[in-house]
């Protein structure tokens, strides 16, 4: 069984962050910044997906930074009386994230995703026509 450990970011003044590590009573408090967070949140994000029962393992002593991060669910809404448009995903490891855009944005997202599945699906369709039939 893993110890107790719980993390969160504390904001001070201005723009300044302290990620807070809890553990065996104590709290570690280690000063970051914007992109720090960033980088460390894409980590966070792959390791659980990577190291998720349900995928293969890494190997041992692998760093792990960043990664394809496959959805298993997604929901889309609006805040703000329907005046911002809201993408949520889940992850295969259970982590769950909104993304909020703005209304073009939004259309553009949503227009290249229909694009780039088409083309995937196209390209699905001519790799099946090309497996010779077995007698």
């Amino acid at each position: 069984m893993m110890p107790a450990v719980e993390f969160a970011i504390e904001t001070g003044p201005g723009h300044s962050l302290q990620l807070q590590v809890q553990a065996a009573g104590r709290i570690i408090a280690l000063p970051i910044d914007a992109g720090q967070a960033a980088q460390l949140g894409r980590a966070l994000l792959a390791a659980s997906v990577l190291c998720d029962p349900r995928c293969p393992p890494p190997p041992p002593g692998s760093t792990i930074t960043t990664c394809r991060l496959p959805a298993i669910g997604w929901r889309v809404g609006a805040i703000e009386h329907g005046s911002r448009p809201v993408l949520d995903l889940r992850l295969v490891s259970g982590a769950e994230l909104s993304i909020l855009l703005t209304p073009r944005s939004a259309l553009a997202c949503g227009e290249q995703l229909q694009m780039t599945a088409k083309l995937a699906l196209a390209s699905e369709v001519e790799v099946q026509s090309e497996i010779p039939a077995t007698p």
